[in-house]
């Protein structure tokens, strides 16, 4: 079964083909992506698949020979409980990366070692140091003796920054599924897959014997046979440091759907087996971007450290090459000396990003270009100070109650995106439950934004529905619905951030309703036109 070869044309216009999303920033870290292989018919698929994985601009890439370990188990993995998932292989792959000396493999990578000759050199590190390097290392070398070239030896120190991303995708299948009794079903494909993280450990001894056995074109030929042979006696460790497993990868084929939707007579934008591809390459795309989330996010390494260059407007000198986003979010901190010669971090404010990003992805050269941001929460920011990116999703969830004619508590998800460096567009999924009644509505608002408060109109559309007594439901009074129209005017409140304060009026009007709804509003005495207040805690995610 061959599901990319055709399809690889027509994913480009579908799918994304970026791989995993990291959600924070770091140190310009490198990484070696592999892939554990079977022996079976997805291999082949994967494989075209894999080899289209593409990192952020923040890393740099250690493109190594190895890229598949292989293994002679089987690809599906049922448990004691006979369910499916991926085994734990962190034994196993340690070992093999450390009997096949991968390290020492990574370490001929980053210096440029001819396999034939042996020949070594650090261009590889000089750039990648180069690049790596910030205005105020660029400005600090020009200061010394050596001048520009000192920023070259930042290479040296981006070596232990080196990890392995291993993927191990178990438990392929697809398969027509239902969610409900009620739901027409389709196609799906779905897998447990896993992602395993492993960092190299370099030191200055290895380096040491690194350089005693290097090999470069002045070296005198009676030395090469020994030295390249102290060369091969080098072992580089390997620890392994975390591991992830994905439980409910799946993504749907859209096959039967479409095929639902042609016999209404629409017209077929693409053949079955299009589809089936489709979802194929997005389900392991889905699944690297996911899993590399969860194993990068767990560790400060991959956290930036910088500081504010400017607070009118508040900028940093972070851009594209770190792969800032637009409303990426920022905890801005003052480190503070203690009595005891101690640093305590202490939380100032929270930033987020603006879209004036600026484009960065060259060397520096001491005057580089700044990114803008935008404070929600804390006090007063000063140059200086150290922020760190943190993962957010530009949501919150919303607790509270309702008073007025739309009674009970109160529970919503608010996302917002950005417009403007003062403005932002909301919008509300909301379900207010009183005793004998539901509502829910969804709701889009418009309105400004300062520090540590936002205030926005926002109008809507809700679907109200009361509960029923079993007598109720004989009488035929359970399928009672009323739509109702909102407008109002909302605020969120900073406490100490994710933690806000939120508070509304509204008013509802209630411009469609069926006879059995009419007939409970009377018997239940609720009538949930007219105005209402509401107000409760909302926490930020």
């Amino acid at each position: 079964m061959r599901l990319i070869t055709t399809f690889l044309i027509i994913a480009y216009f579908v799918i994304p083909v970026s791989a995993f999303a990291q959600i924070s920033k770091s140190d310009r870290n490198a990484i070696s992506i592999m892939q554990i292989r079977y022996d079976d018919n997805y291999t082949a698929d994967l494989n075209q698949v894999f080899a289209r994985m593409r990192l952020e601009d923040r890393y740099d890439i250690n493109n190594i020979p190895t890229k598949y370990i292989y293994t002679k188990g089987e690809r599906v993995h049922i448990n004691k409980n006979e369910k499916m998932e991926a085994p734990d292989r962190t034994q196993q792959l340690t070992q093999y990366l450390n009997e096949q000396n991968i390290g020492l493999e990574i370490i001929s990578f980053l210096f440029n070692r001819n396999p034939q000759s042996g020949h070594m050199n650090t261009e590889r590190l000089n750039k990648r140091g180069a690049y790596n390097a910030s205005d105020e290392n660029v400005l600090e070398s020009i200061a010394t003796k050596r001048g520009i070239s000192k920023i070259y030896d930042e290479g040296f120190k981006l070596i232990d920054n080196s990890y392995i991303f291993i993927f191990d995708f178990t438990n392929i299948q697809c398969k027509y599924e239902k969610k409900s009794s009620k739901d027409e079903g389709d196609y799906y494909w779905s897998m447990t897959p896993a992602a395993y993280l492993f960092k190299i450990e370099w030191n200055e001894d290895l380096q040491n014997r690194l350089f005693d056995c290097w090999i470069d074109q002045e070296t005198p030929e009676e030395e090469v046979y020994e030295k390249r042979k102290a060369f091969e006696r080098i072992v580089v460790p390997i620890k392994f440091m975390s591991r992830e497993e994905y439980y409910d990868c799946r993504e749907s084929t859209g096959i039967e759907e479409q095929n639902r939707n042609a016999e209404k007579g629409k017209k077929r934008k693409y053949s079955n087996e299009q589809l089936r591809e489709s979802a194929f390459v997005n389900m392991v795309f889905k699944a690297a971007d996911y899993l590399g989330e969860e194993l990068v996010n767990k560790y400060e390494t991959f956290h930036i450290t910088n500081s504010l260059y400017a607070t009118g407007p508040l900028r940093a000198k972070i851009g594209k090459k770190e792969s800032v986003n637009v409303n990426d979010l920022y905890y801005v901190y003052e480190n503070i000396l203690q009595s005891d010669g101690s640093i305590k971090r202490v939380r100032r404010g929270v930033i987020r990003s603006t879209k004036y990003i600026t484009d960065n992805r060259s060397v520096s050269t001491g005057s580089s270009g700044t990114t803008e941001f935008y404070q929600i929460a804390g006090g007063k920011l000063e140059e200086g100070m150290t922020l760190k990116e943190k993962r957010n999703f530009c949501a919150s969830f919303d607790l509270g109650y309702r008073y007025g004619g739309l009674e009970g508590v109160y529970a919503g998800l608010s996302m917002f995106l950005y417009a403007s460096r003062v403005m932002n567009h909301n919008i509300m999924f909301e379900s207010t439950i009183w005793k004998d009644a539901a509502t829910v509505s969804f709701n889009y608002g418009f309105g400004p934004r300062c520090n540590n408060f936002d205030i926005f109109p926002y109008i809507g559309i809700g679907l109200d529905n009361f509960f029923t007594s079993d007598e109720e439901k004989e009488l035929d009074l359970n399928k009672n619905l009323g739509w109702i129209a909102k407008g109002g005017i909302r605020f969120n409140l900073n406490i100490y951030y994710p933690i806000q304060l939120f508070g509304a009026a509204e008013y509802d009007y209630l411009f469609n309703k069926n006879e059995e709804y009419s007939q409970l509003s009377s018997i239940k005495d609720r009538d949930v036109q007219g105005f209402n207040v509401y107000g409760g805690i909302r926490v930020c995610f």
